[in-house]
């Protein structure tokens, strides 16, 4: 009787550990102020802070409703919503100068609202479920674009279809675009295929993002959940990191300042 009731207790304990939340702004106070304003800031104060947030980094937070990012300001140029709840791609419109995102490993089946992002030039939608797709939602400013993990990769000429309207792209799926694919997506390919004017944008974006958040700064929920869902994570994270260390090291960009011994 008593092993019934800690296997009730456990998994009611697994319940309450994978309930969803909405993106709110006390989420956003909680990840990316100092502790004291949930405690002591008025609202005008935090307002202020939130206005000068460039990276919002929202990943592991089982969220399942993107919203109220409305409070934070057009400097906003980075997104990591990795590893949440997430089913629908919305309310993203505000950031005008959003240029990467990263919603990879969410519940996504669909996308969408992302058309009016025309200065996105990294977009992660890997290991989603997405089956199809409208070529029109993508951003033409795209440089990367990562769908692998999704149903839709297995279409009928799959890369051809995206290749041929994201005239920009340069990398899709952690593969680089060929000239050869160009050519038979059937638009002209000058003699400077990597001109500067695709090359330094992507250079720069390379320099000033990381996919995943440093392994201290994981909260203290995270490292009370169970040994395999940590592993999980932890390998999903590697991952990560290692593609883009790849694409630095492809590129000759200097190297992510997590990989930067520091000095204790």
């Amino acid at each position: 009787m008593e092993e019934d009731e800690a296997d009730l207790h456990t998994f009611d304990v697994f319940k309450t550990e994978k309930k969803t939340q909405r993106l709110s702004l006390h989420l956003l106070v909680t990840r990316h102020l100092p502790p004291e304003a949930t405690t002591s800031w008025d609202q005008e104060k935090i307002l202020t802070a939130l206005s000068e947030i460039t990276h919002v980094r929202l990943d592991r937070e089982n969220i399942s409703h993107i919203d109220s990012l409305e409070l934070l300001s057009d400097k906003v140029t980075n997104v990591y919503l990795q590893q949440n709840k997430i089913t629908r791609i919305s309310n993203l419109d505000c950031l005008k100068n959003l240029q990467f995102l990263t919603l990879a490993g969410n519940l996504i089946q669909e996308v969408e609202n992302l058309s009016k992002l025309t200065k996105l030039l990294f977009l992660d939608l890997s290991d989603n479920r997405i089956a199809q797709f409208d070529i029109d939602e993508f951003p033409q400013s795209l440089i990367l674009l990562n769908l692998s993990g999704n149903p839709c990769t297995q279409m009928p000429d799959y890369r051809g279809c995206i290749i041929q309207d994201l005239h920009n792209l340069q990398q899709l799926d952690n593969v680089d675009i060929t000239r050869e694919e160009r050519e038979e997506a059937g638009y002209p390919v000058s003699s400077e295929e990597d001109s500067d004017d695709t090359e330094e944008p992507r250079r720069r974006m390379m320099r000033e993002h990381e996919v995943d958040v440093p392994l201290q700064s994981l909260t203290s929920e995270v490292l009370m959940r169970s040994q395999t869902r940590l592993e999980e994570s932890l390998a999903d994270h590697r991952r990560h990191n290692m593609e883009l260390d790849n694409i630095r090291l492809k590129y000759k960009l200097p190297p992510s300042a997590r990989s930067t011994p520091r000095n204790t």
